[in-house]
């Protein structure tokens, strides 16, 4: 960082009742005592402006982070040991498909800023299940020390269908702790459709920086 500094030239030297005249002239009238107090308010100022300026450099290097962020994840799920469930059929855009062969279980990580808070969650995507199936979603956290789950929060298509904001209600287990915990979110569905199956676009996490 710029080193400033200013060295006032004004020192003042007291006058004397009945001995020293007042004067406008000589070296210590008044004309030479304001031309020095006005040139150290000039050279205050030049000293201002110079802080400022350097000011203005040092926060344009400091990115400003937002309140609230929204973040988008590509839907990559890896598939899950479950009896009787299919894979995700992941195309080369991330997008994921419900196979037609078997219903789809997956699971991914998400790679979310520490301390943040969770607000809501939104899955992009298109298409629809078969008659009397749904898709479903599992947000949870997942202790370091032990691998025990914390559910942060579960929905299905029935009730949250695609593309529709869910609020999170204020909890403990919405404020992102890395230390202790690391975050997963899974998606389970019936078997797709030849017409419009179940795709996946993005999962859509919002939070508020601290």
């Amino acid at each position: 960082m710029a080193d400033f500094s200013y060295t006032p030239k004004f020192h003042h030297f007291a006058w004397v009742d009945n001995i020293d005249r007042c004067e406008a002239g000589g070296t210590n009238g008044f004309n030479i005592r304001f031309e020095t107090i006005e040139n150290d308010l000039h050279g205050v100022s030049t000293v201002v402006a110079q802080i400022g300026t350097e000011l203005d450099r040092l926060n344009a290097r400091v990115p400003i982070v937002p309140r609230t962020v929204t973040a988008s994840f590509a839907p990559t799920l890896q598939p899950i040991q479950v009896q009787g469930a299919g894979a995700w059929a992941l195309q080369n855009s991330g997008n994921a498909v419900a196979p037609t062969s078997a219903p789809p279980a997956g699971v991914m990580a998400l790679a979310l800023p520490d301390r943040v808070t969770l607000t809501s969650v939104r899955v992009r995507g298109r298409g629809a299940a078969p008659s009397g199936q749904n898709t479903a979603f599992f947000l949870d956290r997942v202790s370091v020390a032990d691998g025990a789950v914390q559910k942060v929060v579960s929905f299905d298509t029935r009730t949250v269908p695609l593309d529709t904001e869910l609020a999170l209600a204020p909890a403990e287990v919405n404020v992102v702790d890395l230390a202790n915990y690391r975050y997963v979110i899974s998606a389970n569905s019936g078997v797709g459709t030849t017409s419009a199956p179940v795709t996946l676009v993005a999962f859509q996490i919002t939070y508020t920086n601290p």
